[in-house]
C-alpha cells in the first residue's frame, strides 16, 4: 500500500479546488444576482469545509509520520498547520455568515477573496515545508 503521506497529497487538492470554485461562483453571484448561484457557493464552500477537515487530519498524520511534529500541540509552532487550521476556521465562520440576510454580498465576496488568498499562502507554506518548492 501507499505511505500515509501520499493520502495527504491526494486529499489536500479537494478543499483548494472547492474553495476557489466557491469564490468564482460568489463572483458570478455578485454580478448576476441569481439565487441558484448562491446555492452553488454554499454547496462548494460546504464541501470545501468537509474536505478541509480530511486534509488537516491527513496532514497531521503525515507530519507525525515524517517527524515534522511530535505532538498535536506542535502544530501551533509551525506556520503551515497553524495557517491552514485558521483558514478552515475562517471559512466555517464565513459559511455561517452566509446564512445571515443582512450582510452585503459584496462584503462577503471580499471576505471570500481574503480566505482564498490565505488558503493559497498556507498551501505555499506546506509545499515549502515538504521541500516541494
Amino acid at each position: 500500500m501507499y505511505p500515509k503521506e501520499v493520502y495527504h497529497f491526494l486529499v489536500l487538492h479537494f478543499p483548494i479546488a472547492l474553495f476557489s470554485t466557491a469564490f468564482i461562483f460568489d463572483f458570478i453571484y455578485v454580478l448576476t444576482d441569481k439565487k441558484e448561484i448562491k446555492n452553488y457557493v454554499c454547496w462548494t464552500m460546504g464541501m470545501g469545509i468537509l474536505w478541509g477537515f480530511f486534509s488537516i487530519i491527513s496532514g497531521y498524520i503525515t507530519a507525525v509520520e515524517l517527524g515534522y511534529i511530535e505532538s498535536f500541540f506542535d502544530i501551533f509552532s509551525k506556520r503551515h498547520p497553524l495557517t491552514m487550521s485558521l483558514c478552515l476556521s475562517y471559512f466555517i465562520i464565513l459559511f455561517i455568515l452566509r446564512t445571515k440576510k443582512s450582510i452585503n454580498k459584496k462584503i462577503l465576496l471580499f471576505f471570500n477573496a481574503f480566505g482564498v488568498g490565505l488558503l493559497m499562502y498556507g498551501a505555499h507554506l506546506g509545499a515549502q515545508w515538504a521541500d516541494r518548492i
